[in-house]
């Protein structure tokens, strides 16, 4: 495997030694040059097609600029297919089934295998970008969606009823204690310095009904109030700012909301970063309500990049400024499982003197090389910092035919999965006891990846993804991009699908928890494939938002 110096697929060590303080190294001459500010802008759930740059139809200028000024990639991919695990990953540059939180632990001891699902947490033990860009040197801080975070049992939240009216001032003091304790939890669990306007979940799951809508503007502040506060002191700056589109609720209700009303309280000065809510409600006032939720949630996705943007250039840091932008995942049918509609992202990378402006790099990358990319950005020597599963992405930056990863690995669930650019092998694993209790007939349904009943996204999956419940498949992407036809019975692949088998296992063997990739006989059975058959009967169990915002999926598109 190539790079596997550079990857260093070993246990934590040296977890938090010192490093000399280097310049950002210039791949041209390695000159030492002032230590760039860093912006994480990362989105949530769209594919790449969403955006303009990527050949998209919604109106996205400012991300489009963002491409034009510095590399978009086209091969990139998320650490998991859903919230928490791949925020996990990327803060981490950990794989999420390497978490180590005692929740995850509790539920799955190292002897046994462990599903990803909404389940790995980061806590004070774990590095994190954050906590490692502090410790030399940065000015760290967050906004935003957290969703990856567990409150201890020594922390309580204030209590809400539902219904409770957010312009009641009994209420706003409720909501900035409660904004107080979620930033500071962050602060503990991440190591940042800073955390302002921290949703601690998804806005659709909000204590207070009249506050579950999206508050781009909110988010926004927190975001441009910390770059102000930092951009001169005397040291720089890293910022994570962590958006929510085009994750549900609707997006197009925010048009009928004063989003001075916040999670954290009223906050009077916000509505400046907001679109213009009767511009906004002419431009989709004629097209479907699943068109007008990503048309509303591009805009404001495409605004608040708008205004980070426009900061840095009023402040002028814009040209000592690395931005990376990245969705956490793609979108359904492909969302929580193994499936290249749940993995393959948008990523753009802008570094004035560093990325040739309007660059197109084809190579593997996943969020997880975002990790080591910015520590040796930061000037960081990565052989003193904690390891990662990820490789650093400076080469690329520089050499755009080059390639720092020759596998993207993929876990969602109890599913594993391994891909060349090309070739892609997925294993499905069911818990031993679940296999024991279709086989006795106890279970009267095959489970999904998540092994959940009737789990949104995974029902959703099993419609539009023929070969879902087959323990091996092989896919050939080039000729077969979603998914559609598995290969891995046939002959003349077979070489292929034993190649993928061996450098899985290898990757495997660098997690503490076992994942046996032995054949399951029960599987290729007719019993099995009836159980199968029980389970896509039981049809789908839309998300609320999804079925009106997405409109009928249709896979493939073609």
């Amino acid at each position: 495997m190539k790079n596997i110096t550079r990857r260093r697929f070993l246990t934590y060590s040296g977890l938090f030694t010192s490093a000399a303080m280097f310049g950002c190294l210039n791949q041209c001459g390695r000159q030492k040059r002032k230590k760039s500010n860093i912006i994480i802008l990362f989105s949530d759930e769209l594919p790449q097609e969403y955006l303009g740059c990527f050949g998209g139809s919604y109106p996205t200028p400012h991300l489009d600029s963002l491409a034009a000024q510095g590399m978009r990639f086209t091969n990139a991919y998320a650490a998991a297919p859903m919230c928490t695990p791949s925020r996990f990953g990327l803060l981490s540059g950990r794989y999420p089934g390497k978490c180590s939180h005692p929740s995850f632990l509790k539920n799955f001891p190292e002897n046994v295998p462990y599903s990803i699902a909404w389940n790995t947490y980061l806590d004070e033990s774990i590095p994190t970008i954050a906590r490692l860009l502090s410790r030399h040197g940065y000015h760290t801080g967050m906004a935003g969606k957290w969703h990856i975070g567990e409150l201890p049992p020594t922390v309580t939240l204030p209590e809400f009823n539902e219904d409770e009216d957010p312009t009641d001032e009994q209420v706003i003091e409720k909501l900035q204690k409660h904004q107080q304790i979620v930033s500071e939890q962050v602060r503990l669990d991440a190591g940042f310095d800073q955390a302002n306007s921290v949703l601690w979940g998804n806005f659709d799951g909000f204590p207070l009904k009249k506050l579950r809508h999206h508050n781009f503007p909110w988010i926004t502040n927190g975001a441009v109030d910390f770059i102000e506060k930092n951009a001169f002191k005397d040291k720089p700056f890293f910022l994570y700012a962590a958006t929510t589109a085009v994750h549900g609720p609707h997006h197009a209700e925010v048009f009928d909301r004063d989003l001075s009303y916040t999670p954290a309280g009223k906050l009077d000065n916000i509505t400046q970063y907001g679109l213009d809510p009767a511009t906004m409600k002419s431009k989709i006032r004629d097209i479907p309500s699943w068109e007008t939720h990503r048309y509303a949630g591009m805009s404001c996705l495409d605004n608040h990049v708008g205004f980070i943007m426009q900061k840095l250039r009023d402040l002028k840091i814009d040209q000592n400024t690395l931005i990376i932008y990245m969705a956490d995942h793609n979108i359904e049918p492909g969302k929580a499982t193994c499936y290249e509609r749940g993995f393959k992202v948008p990523l753009i990378v802008k570094w004035p003197g560093q990325i040739t402006p309007e660059s197109v790099n084809e190579s593997l990358v996943q969020s997880v090389d975002i990790f080591p990319t910015l520590l040796e950005a930061a000037g960081i020597d990565l052989s003193v910092a904690p390891v990662t599963d990820g490789a650093s992405m400076l080469p690329l930056f520089n050499n755009q035919a080059g390639s720092i990863r020759d596998y993207i690995y993929y876990e969602s669930g109890y599913g594993r999965g391994i891909s060349d650019g090309r070739f892609k092998y997925i294993a499905f694993r069911p818990p031993e006891k679940v296999v024991q209790q279709m086989i006795n007939g106890s279970l009267k349904y095959a489970p999904n990846l998540l092994n959940t009943f009737k789990q949104a996204h995974s029902q959703i999956a099993i419609e539009h993804y023929p070969f879902y419940f087959d323990a091996d498949q092989l896919y050939d992407l080039e000729n077969d991009p979603y998914e559609q036809k598995n290969l891995a019975d046939d002959p003349a692949h077979r070489d292929i699908l034993e190649k993928l088998k061996t450098e899985l296992q290898k990757i495997l063997a660098t997690f503490n928890h076992p994942f046996s990739l032995a054949e399951v006989p029960f599987m290729k059975t007719g019993k099995y494939r009836q159980l199968a058959r029980n389970t896509r009967s039981i049809g789908t169990d839309y998300i609320p938002w999804l079925a009106r915002d997405h409109g009928t999926i249709v896979w493939p598109p073609e």
